[in-house]
């Protein structure tokens, strides 16, 4: 197939992918999107299927036109979900997170396939069935080497946008080091425990289930949790997800062992796809956001940079504005003719500055790395502790850290009273001591206290390469001091 050309080339055909180059394509960019898919399998993913606000315009900017997907009945086939709920079952314990405006679930095969529909319309030449195999450099990446229809091509771009989700192979096959930067490279390439691996199937029911408005979470053995999100009232999307630096779990196994048990799955079926049934794994990026998503004549997005939700692992909102970024961006650096680290430097800025989702996700994942300290029983009975409200905070990312702090658990009295209605029979149950208990919740109250700092840290994220090496060392002295408050030592958990 000899050698092909683009100013902009996407590789994925995912949410961040189509994003990114519909953005591209949009302001008048030459752009190609690469997916190893064929046409008809694109936006078969493994996913939750949830999805919020779909027709806010800050939660999914760009040219593609979220208010038709949200009214086409093929994708967002359940908008009656109003609440998140809690259950660990082994402790009697349901905790109920209302949504203020509420959720849907989609068919996240149907959202593809539109998703890549609209980007094909503005412009965008799509190649389907191409796997990349190696990338090109020469003092910035240059394109790239794959197989198309079984033929190797060899592809050269201006900019080369990787979407290919969580421990992309691109990143793996860059020599950051050979790059031309001003001193060391500002990307942050991420390591496999920074991930979680997720499985799931869709169940359908004989009945209907008594949580149909309602997306579940449950706690597993190993820090993670096995989700039920109803698509419609008797067609569950259910799954499960657990981080790397943890035990691994046996995924198909270990659902099917909860399925087993419920009621409402008995007699239930898998649904089936493209003839099978229809059962798909994945991994997730469980983590801060990269710190620099940037390299000359390269960008990430999507699950590739980090965007997802590092507790809950949602990723559909921030693949969605990190592949905006990333399109915006790279069109902005083709039409200036500077494709270095500084010229692609606006994506990073818009994302922690000026959008500032990415800023938020970076500060909640002080969470992730607390619930890493504590024991998995005991973090279970820091759960069923907290306060609803406060839960909702850990798994959203509103700020509300100003007007909520009063109602924080703070101060070792309010701390005592809480422990002591708690039943000792939970104690019992899981064998953690009132001081294993005490500690754990005195954790998560210092733990806030960091969210708040890094929040501050990340909202001054630097506007050029050339302060990034110093704001990025005072935010490693609040790691620092942030492991240190927990008895933690970095080579524990991640960074």
């Amino acid at each position: 197939m000899g050698r092909i050309q683009h100013e902009v080339i996407v590789v994925g055909g995912g949410i961040a992918g189509c994003f990114a180059a519909a953005t591209a394509a949009a302001a008048g960019i030459d752009v190609l999107q690469l997916e190893r898919k064929s046409r008809d399998r694109g936006g078969h993913i493994a996913c939750g299927d949830a999805i919020k606000s779909p027709r806010d315009p800050e939660k999914y900017p760009g040219p593609l036109d979220m208010d038709a997907i949200a009214d086409d009945e093929r994708v967002l086939i359940d908008n009656n979900i109003d609440q998140i709920e809690w259950w660990d079952e082994s402790l009697d314990v349901r905790k109920v997170l209302p949504y203020e405006d509420g959720s849907n679930v989609i068919d996240r095969y149907e959202f593809g396939q539109r998703l890549l529909e609209q980007t094909a319309a503005l412009g965008v030449t799509q190649h389907y069935d191409t796997v990349v195999n190696d990338v090109t450099q020469n003092g910035r990446v240059t394109g790239l080497k794959a197989v198309r229809d079984g033929e190797p091509v060899t592809y050269e771009c201006d900019v080369l946008i990787d979407t290919a989700g969580a421990q992309s192979l691109i990143q793996d096959l860059i020599d950051f080091n050979a790059l031309d930067t001003d001193g060391e490279p500002t990307f942050e390439l991420p390591h496999y425990t920074h991930f979680g691996s997720a499985y799931r199937e869709i169940i359908e029911t004989s009945e209907p289930v008594e949580y149909a408005n309602a997306i579940v979470g449950k706690p597993l053995e190993e820090m993670g949790y096995i989700w039920y999100f109803p698509r419609t009232p008797t067609q569950i999307n259910v799954g499960l997800g657990f981080q790397m630096n943890k035990t691994p779990i046996p995924l198909a196994d270990r659902l099917r062992q909860d399925i087993e048990a419920r009621p409402e799955f008995q007699g239930a079926t898998v649904a089936t796809k493209f003839g099978t049934t229809d059962k798909l794994g994945s991994s997730i990026a469980l983590r801060r956001p990269l710190d620099s998503m940037v390299a000359p004549g390269y960008l990430t997005a999507g699950g590739a940079a980090g965007t997802t939700h590092p507790i809950t692992g949602k990723g559909i909102r921030g693949a969605a504005y990190s592949g905006y970024s990333a399109g915006r961006a790279a069109a902005e650096a083709v039409e200036d003719g500077d494709l270095s680290e500084a010229g692609l430097w606006e994506h990073n800025r818009w994302l922690y500055r000026e959008h500032g989702e990415a800023a938020k996700l970076a500060a909640w994942d002080a969470y992730n790395v607390a619930a890493s300290s504590i024991d998995v029983t005991v973090l279970r009975a820091v759960t069923a502790l907290l306060p609803e409200k406060e839960l909702r905070e850990i798994v959203g990312t509103s700020r509300e850290v100003d007007s909520f702090s009063s109602k924080l658990l703070v101060g070792a009295g309010v701390l005592r009273n809480v422990i002591g209605e708690y039943r000792k029979d939970t104690f019992n149950k899981l064998g953690v001591s009132r001081g294993d208990l005490y500690d754990a919740v005195t954790g998560v109250n210092t733990t806030r206290g960091f969210v708040s700092t890094y929040e501050r840290q990340y909202d001054a994220y630097p506007t050029s390469p050339s302060s990034f090496d110093s704001w990025r060392a005072d935010r490693d002295r609040i790691d620092q001091q942030f492991y240190d408050e927990l008895g933690l030592e970095p080579s524990e958990y991640k960074y």
